[in-house]
C-alpha cells in the first residue's frame, strides 16, 4: 500500500486512476464496435463468399497438380 506525503500526491494519483479508467473504457467501446462490425451480415458473407473462391481456386490448382504427377507415372 502506497502511503502519501500529502493532498498533492493524492490528487494526482486520483486523476491518472480517472484518465485511466476513461481510457478502459473507450477501448472497451473500441472493442465491442470492432466486434459488432465484424460479425454483420454483410461481413459473413463476404467472408464466406471469399473463402468459398479460395478454396475452388486451390482444389483447381491441387486438381491440376495432381494430374500434372499422375500422368509423370503413367
Amino acid at each position: 500500500m502506497r502511503k502519501y506525503k500529502n493532498f498533492k500526491e493524492i490528487d494526482r494519483d486520483l486523476k491518472l486512476l480517472k484518465l485511466q479508467q476513461e481510457i478502459d473504457k473507450e477501448m472497451a467501446l473500441l472493442s465491442y464496435n470492432r466486434t459488432k462490425e465484424s460479425l454483420s451480415p454483410k461481413r459473413i458473407l463476404k467472408s464466406a463468399a471469399g473463402s468459398i473462391f479460395k478454396n475452388a481456386l486451390i482444389l483447381k490448382g491441387t486438381t491440376k497438380v495432381l494430374g500434372f504427377i499422375g500422368d509423370k507415372f503413367r
